[in-house]
């Protein structure tokens, strides 16, 4: 074998090799980094203003803006996950005992509940017509809903500390990407050898995108709160306009969201006995509060971003089932770099001129 071929291979094996391992150091964490790179290169502009009135002291314009951030952000999140975590405590309590072996006939009381009852009757002759039995299908879709929320309410208590610890490393990340984040880019862009023209164009995608999934995700969150406190309001419920901002903040939370506020209160209508009511803002929930986002992020995103909106809703999509939350921002970004590639390439401008 050639020698120089031996030492190009032996170098591309060895980069490729520390490349994975950084990836499994920093696996864990990736989802605080992006989101901790996508708030940064939102808010940078104030920072450079900020920056001028701090006389140009870095490290102090950045513990200003992180303490911004954790004060318009993070702080109303801690709080709200805290009390959702007592409430939890005395959820799981109830859930265990309404997945536990005899909650079968707990649930069969529910079902023959008199105000549901009538309403059952109606769709049993349906049900029936293709072979299948009402109570087999409800029954275990109750008692997995009801164990899913309680292994939910229980992770939220156990996984608390983890949580905070986690959100510390994320403030102290985007203490350092305010303070450093424009230099360590000027430097991975020295490593990289492609031209100007290109590099601009990467950098303009890469903010037109994080920006635009910013905004999308805050729109959107703040749609489900309106439509969350509409339906309190419409159901008799007190307080909507504090329930609907509390649902606007849990609206990112990952598999559950509004349901953390909209559940419990369709659950506590049911218990008093106002079954219609409970059973609308149920539907209400599921239907329209905990699936609109699906619809208006994409699009918030695509007006945005300036890309297709059948290309947001894969990269939305298709990020969320790749990389958890953090796909929201991953997702669309991958794909608007790479379209940027592909006309890099098309251009023939990849590299540097002479390189």
């Amino acid at each position: 074998m050639d020698h120089r071929l031996f030492k190009t291979l032996l170098v591309f094996s060895t980069v490729l090799l520390c490349a994975w391992l950084l990836f499994l150091v920093l696996e864990p964490f990736l989802a605080l980094i992006v989101w901790a790179a996508a708030i940064g290169n939102v808010s940078y502009p104030l920072y450079q203003r900020l920056l001028v009135r701090c006389r140009g002291r870095e490290s102090l314009c950045a513990a200003v803006m992180t303490s911004c951030i954790a004060l318009a952000l993070v702080l109303p999140l801690v709080g709200l996950i805290i009390s959702l975590s007592d409430e939890a405590a005395q959820t799981s309590h109830y859930l265990e005992r309404f997945t536990s072996p005899p909650s079968g006939a707990a649930l069969a009381d529910l079902l023959t509940h008199p105000a549901l009852s009538p309403w059952l009757q109606q769709v049993r002759p349906l049900v029936e017509s293709f072979d299948l039995e009402l109570d087999t299908l409800l029954l275990p879709a109750f008692k997995q809903g009801a164990t899913l929320m309680l292994n939910y309410a229980t992770g939220i208590v156990k996984d608390l500390f983890w949580f905070l610890f986690k959100l510390l490393l994320f403030l102290i990340t985007l203490f350092f990407v305010y303070k450093d984040g424009a230099s360590f880019l000027r430097h991975c862009w020295r490593i990289m050898t492609v031209n100007e023209k290109l590099q601009q164009a990467l950098s303009d995608a890469a903010t037109r995108v994080l920006r635009a999934v910013f905004y999308g995700v805050i729109l959107a969150c703040i749609v489900q709160g309106f439509l969350g406190g509409l339906g309190f309001w419409a159901a008799g419920l007190p307080s909507p306009f504090l329930f609907g901002a509390l649902m606007a903040i849990c609206a990112p939370i990952p598999l559950v969201g509004t349901a953390l506020i909209w559940l419990p209160g369709a659950t506590y209508l049911l218990m008093q006995g106002q079954t219609l009511a409970g059973l609308l803002l149920l539907l209400w929930g599921v239907l329209v509060v905990s699936s609109i986002d699906n619809i208006l992020r994409p699009i918030f995103i695509s007006s945005n971003a300036s890309l297709p909106i059948l290309l947001i809703v894969f990269g939305v999509l298709g990020g969320l089932l790749a990389f958890g939350p953090s796909g929201i921002v991953a997702g669309p970004l991958i794909l608007a770099i790479i379209l940027v590639l592909l006309d890099a390439y098309r251009g023939g401008q990849l590299v540097q001129d002479g390189t």
